[in-house]
């Protein structure tokens, strides 16, 4: 008889129903600062583009673009991502969370003080503009405030990864799907404050207000993670104790130490492949547009910018009430693969027809956004609690972080090219096009899991809670 996929990785005690859904709280909670903070910036990228003298800054569409894509820089170049999972696999969740927490905080404090205190007059150039991509002529502002969103970044998807790992720990066998997706129910809470309110504040207190804001609502999750370092501490000491008075019906924990030989087998596992390529080429499709979005719905169907924020918000705000009714879908009849190929297929029709040049009326835009939040729902609602049933636990951080950091890639190139592509072409119809073509792609590889899983055995279209 073999082990359901749900059971074969479950090396931690079973924690009390209301003690994991009180973890769930907080942890969420902390992602969501990290995503109010995340798109803070977007709903206020046209004022960042107004000229000076009226009270902008200035900003190209290009430099625009290469802030968006800094997010990812030192991910993906300096290999943040995998350092960050091998800490957290090495050194546990509660040091890790800490530190990417922290980084979050700084590289927050660093975007507000380039906004707030440095000029945007000043330019430097850039000898490497990564094929054309950076602006070679570029402001000093812009490079100081992408230091700080890039080390924000980092914190951000550390704590991403590291947010999973707590999931995981405390909700395998159990509601892990449906804890997954109030999590990025949470996370979406967060992008749709951040797009509803920004511009309110920005028109209120200037445009650096919103990122103070964002700052403080970071420090606060800091804190809320010291509060889950408590519980976190006290639930591993009651593991210590089941495991020298051990039971029948209570799982103990196993020495299971990280190995660096063991990333091979995750390296070799084409279902893990899979679902990276899947997770790059989705979110390349629907988070860099988040972040031009607001200037389309202003350029394109002629709506006034405090007014575009709440019509792109229409995506995180639907996917709060529909990820989680997915992942409890997910948890209890299955069919993940199929949610999130019905997701991607979704998403690349939604961009096709935002591409059309002929259509510009607001009603058309803001019935695709209710179906672009219903795909953003679709996808993360499956897609990230298949992953622990791909990889074993010991090995999470490592994977999760191999994963953001293939996901990385295109969040910080993607917002570059349709940076430029915006420059030549104000439109939006070259650069719709383009991301319809990464959401076909996501499809193509959501297909190809489908066919592996069915070989492989993973259970990806199985249930997650155990009967």
């Amino acid at each position: 008889m073999t082990t359901p996929p749900n059971t074969r990785h479950t090396a931690f005690p079973v924690p009390l129903l209301p003690r994991r859904w009180t973890v769930l709280l907080l942890v969420a909670t902390v992602m969501m600062a990290g995503y109010v903070f995340w798109d803070i910036v977007s709903p206020i990228s046209t004022s960042l583009r107004a000229p000076i003298a009226e009270g902008g800054m200035g900003w190209s569409q290009a430099e625009y673009g290469f802030y968006a894509g800094s997010y990812s820089i030192f991910n993906v170049f300096l290999l943040m991502l995998f350092f960050g999972g091998v800490i957290l696999d090495k050194c546990g969740i509660r040091f890790t969370g800490l530190l990417a927490t922290g980084a979050m905080f700084l590289g927050a404090a660093i975007n507000f003080y380039a906004v707030r205190y440095v000029s945007p007059a000043p330019t430097a150039h850039l000898a490497l503009t990564l094929f054309g991509l950076i602006p070679a002529d570029i402001k000093v502002q812009v490079l100081v405030a992408a230091l700080g969103f890039g080390l924000f970044g980092v914190g951000c998807d550390i704590t991403g990864i590291t947010v999973s790992k707590v999931i995981t720990k405390w909700f395998t066998g159990h509601e892990l799907a449906s804890a997954m997706g109030l999590q990025v129910a949470m996370a979406r809470l967060g992008t749709a404050s951040a797009l509803s309110f920004s511009p309110f504040i920005a028109l209120t207190w200037g445009i650096s207000a919103p990122l103070l804001v964002g700052a403080v609502i970071l420090l606060m999750g800091l804190m809320l993670y010291v509060v889950y370092c408590f519980m976190d501490h006290r639930f591993d000491r009651h593991a210590a104790l089941q495991a020298d008075e051990p039971t029948a019906t209570t799982p103990q924990p196993k020495d299971d130490p990280f190995r660096f030989r063991d990333l091979l087998q995750v390296l070799r596992n084409p279902g893990f492949w899979l679902i990276a390529l899947l997770c790059v080429f989705f979110y390349s499709s629907i988070r860099p547009f988040m972040k031009f979005a607001t200037d389309l719905m202003v350029s394109k169907y002629g709506v006034p910018e405090t007014t575009a924020g709440w019509i792109v918000s229409v995506i995180p705000y639907g996917s709060i009430v529909l990820t989680p009714f997915f992942g409890s879908l997910y948890d209890r009849i299955g069919h993940g693969i199929r949610l999130m190929t019905i997701g991607c297929v979704m998403l690349s029709l939604c961009h096709l027809c935002l591409a059309l040049p002929m259509i510009r009326q607001t009603w058309f835009a803001l019935a695709v956004m209710v179906l672009i939040g219903i795909s953003f729902s679709l996808v993360p609602s499956a897609l990230w609690p298949s992953v622990p049933k791909i990889v074993h636990i010991r090995m999470l951080g490592s994977a999760y972080s191999i994963i953001y950091y293939i996901q990385n890639i295109g969040l910080a190139l993607v917002p570059m090219l349709i940076g430029r592509v915006n420059d030549a072409d104000p439109t939006y119809t070259s650069s719709m096009t383009i991301f319809c073509i990464l959401g076909c792609a996501a499809v193509v590889v959501a297909i190809a899991l489908y066919a592996v899983d069915r070989k492989r055995k993973f259970g990806l279209e199985d249930a997650n809670i155990q009967s």
